[in-house]
């Protein structure tokens, strides 16, 4: 999965929220840990593109 622009961040924030707590072992958590990569690849993208701005 990858977050491409605020809209698919907003999306997939709210999708982890829904899940967050979802059991070990379940279709939900895999998708939780796809999602939480993904927002915090997307968070470290935009870090970066910040700093290279300064």
């Amino acid at each position: 999965m990858t977050i491409k622009n605020e809209t698919d961040y907003e999306k997939a924030s709210e999708r982890a929220d829904e899940i967050y707590g979802a059991k070990k072992g379940t279709a939900e958590h895999a998708e939780l840990q796809q999602l939480l990569k993904a927002l915090k690849d997307y968070e470290d993208d935009f870090i970066r593109m910040l700093k290279d701005n300064d």
